[in-house]
C-alpha cells in the first residue's frame, strides 16, 4: 500500500507505460463510468478515461480496504469530488491529466488540488492574460519575449487551477481569487486565502515530465511541514521518484 495519511502521496503516469490492461480496469468502474466510457468517440480518449478512473478506484480500494467497485463518489457544490463511500476513510485525492499524462494526489488533508498543463502556445495570450489574470501576473506576461510569455503563463494558470481545485473556489471568480505574481518562479511558497490558513504551493510536483507544468497546493496544519512521496506507474509498478 503506497497511500498513508502520514504522506502527501503524488502520482504521475503516461497512459503508454501505465502498463494494467484496459479490461481490468473496467471492471472497476461503476455502470454510469462504463456508459460515459462508451461514449466518447476516440479510442485514446477511452482509454485515457478507464485508465484514470480506473486507478483512483484501484489505488483508493487498496487504501480504504474494498472492493475498487464498491467505492462511490459524491460532488461539493462547487464540483470538487470525493469519496462518498466508504464513509469517513480520512483520505482525500485529486487528479489532472493533459494528453497522455495523470497525476494524483492523495492525503488526509481535504484542501488539495493538482494540476498539470502541457507548455503550448497559447492563441489570444494577452487577451486571456487581461482577462482572467491580476494587473501585476498580466505585466508579467506580456513583457515577456515569445517563448517565455507560453512558458510564463501556461504555469500562472497552472498554479491557479492548483490552488482553485484546493479551495473549492467557484470558477467564476477563483482565477481573480489569487495573486501569484511574486511567486510564480518559485519552487515552493505559501499564499494566503481568506480568513484560514495560507496555502502551500509546489512546483513542479514532477521535474521530469518534460515540456509540462505541474503544480501541488495543499492547506496544511499550522508548521507542518510537507512530507511528499513520489511515485511514477510504469509496466503496472509503482517506482518511487
Amino acid at each position: 500500500m503506497i497511500i498513508t495519511k502520514e504522506a502527501v502521496t503524488l502520482i504521475h503516469t503516461d497512459t503508454h507505460i501505465a502498463g494494467i490492461p484496459e479490461a481490468e480496469l473496467l471492471t472497476t468502474l461503476s455502470d454510469a463510468e462504463k456508459e460515459r466510457a462508451d461514449r466518447f468517440r476516440f479510442d485514446n480518449d477511452r482509454q485515457n478515461f478507464v485508465l484514470r478512473r480506473g486507478l483512483l478506484r484501484q489505488l483508493l480500494g487498496e487504501t480504504l480496504g474494498v472492493a475498487p467497485s464498491r467505492i462511490r463518489f459524491a460532488s461539493t457544490e462547487v464540483g470538487k469530488p470525493f469519496v462518498a463511500f466508504p464513509e469517513n476513510g480520512g483520505i482525500y485525492f485529486n487528479l489532472a491529466h493533459s494528453g497522455r499524462q495523470i497525476v494524483y494526489a492523495f492525503s488526509k488533508h481535504p484542501d488539495m488540488g493538482i494540476d498539470i498543463e502541457r507548455i503550448r502556445t497559447v492563441d489570444d495570450i494577452d487577451l486571456l492574460a487581461r482577462k482572467y489574470f491580476s494587473a501585476e501576473e498580466y505585466a508579467i506576461v506580456i513583457n515577456l519575449p515569445s517563448w517565455e510569455k507560453n512558458k510564463a503563463f501556461v504555469r500562472i494558470w497552472c498554479i491557479k487551477e492548483a490552488l482553485i481545485k484546493a479551495t473549492g473556489c467557484p470558477l467564476a471568480h477563483g482565477l481573480a481569487a489569487f495573486d501569484v505574481a511574486a511567486h510564480y518562479r518559485m519552487n515552493r511558497f505559501r499564499v494566503p486565502f481568506g480568513h484560514d490558513r495560507p496555502l502551500t504551493c509546489i512546483t513542479p510536483v514532477f521535474d521530469y515530465i518534460c515540456g509540462f507544468a505541474t503544480v501541488l497546493a495543499i492547506r496544511l496544519d499550522d508548521s507542518e511541514p510537507p512530507d511528499l512521496r513520489r511515485y511514477s506507474l510504469q509496466s503496472g509498478k509503482y517506482i518511487e521518484v
